[in-house]
């Protein structure tokens, strides 16, 4: 592929978007992602990672350039565009539905599509440094294709209303703050490389579970929400995994079951945990 370069290694799948010196988002870049989402459906995919191939760079946000270019016949123009936000919703949603765990190393600006991006998967690290993340649409004269319905989900209505109207952009603290991102970290592409690992090594059943849950049910009113969790919790007591893994657990001493939890996913590291 020539935006993304990819690696692979015991189930986590490394992708690294590269157009230098920039790194902004264009159309094949986005055509290039949607083969890759096809990719991530195999089997041997336990675990994604979405990061920055090139050096303090992660999708910057999408190329004004490409948009303004599309100018012309106004007629043309809202064809072209109908076509293009539509394809990115339904992209951005497969990317969002996948039932595997995708996680974000933020190594560098993230704003616009970066965000937008990002918002659609799992958990978010971003890189500590003088990096800006947020949506400056609004200040284009545009407005984010996802961005609106994500951010208020997020960090809340009023916040979200701020945040968009208003085109801010914060550094990786202030969007901890916010909960945009997860954690902080000094190397955000080998952070997140460490929990996709973990995250390869846990019940695949229970992981996907949890992300269907969560994706499908928060948003529903409680009952319905509490179905949801229900039957994919139904999914996960029936298997062989469920079973071996609690049997390990209760075979464990008392003092030592805190312990062996914890060993069953990515501790933090110093300096590179939330808060650090």
């Amino acid at each position: 592929m020539q935006y993304w370069h990819t690696e692979q290694q015991d189930g986590v799948f490394v992708a690294g978007y590269y157009n230098p010196p920039t790194n902004y988002m264009i159309g094949p870049g986005i055509a290039e992602l949607g083969e890759l989402i096809a990719r991530w459906r195999e089997p041997d995919v336990k675990a994604v990672v979405l990061t920055g191939a090139v050096p303090d760079r992660y999708i910057t946000h999408y190329s004004v350039e490409e948009l303004v270019a599309m100018d012309g016949d106004r007629e043309a123009l809202t064809r072209a565009a109908h076509g293009l936000i539509y394809g990115y919703h339904t992209l951005l949603r497969s990317l969002a539905w996948l039932d595997k765990p995708i996680v974000v190393g933020m190594t560098g600006d993230t704003m616009g599509c970066g965000l937008e991006l990002s918002l659609n998967c799992d958990i978010r690290v971003a890189q500590r440094g003088d990096y800006r993340i947020g949506f400056p649409e609004v200040a284009l004269g545009i407005l984010t294709g996802t961005g609106s319905q994500l951010l208020a989900r997020i960090v809340g209505h009023g916040r979200a209303m701020d945040f968009l109207m208003r085109s801010r952009t914060v550094t990786p603290e202030g969007a901890l703050e916010l909960g945009l991102v997860t954690e902080l970290a000094v190397d955000a592409r080998a952070r997140a490389i460490d929990i996709a690992h973990g995250l390869a090594r846990s019940a695949p059943v229970s992981v996907a579970g949890a992300k269907r849950a969560i994706n499908r049910g928060a948003n529903l009113p409680m009952e319905e929400g509490l179905k949801v969790e229900a039957e994919e919790w139904l999914k996960t007591i029936v298997t062989d995994e469920a079973m071996a893994r609690m049997r390990d657990y209760v075979a464990q001493p008392f003092d030592k079951r805190r312990a062996w939890v914890a060993a069953q996913g990515v501790p933090p590291k110093p300096g590179d945990a939330i808060g650090a």
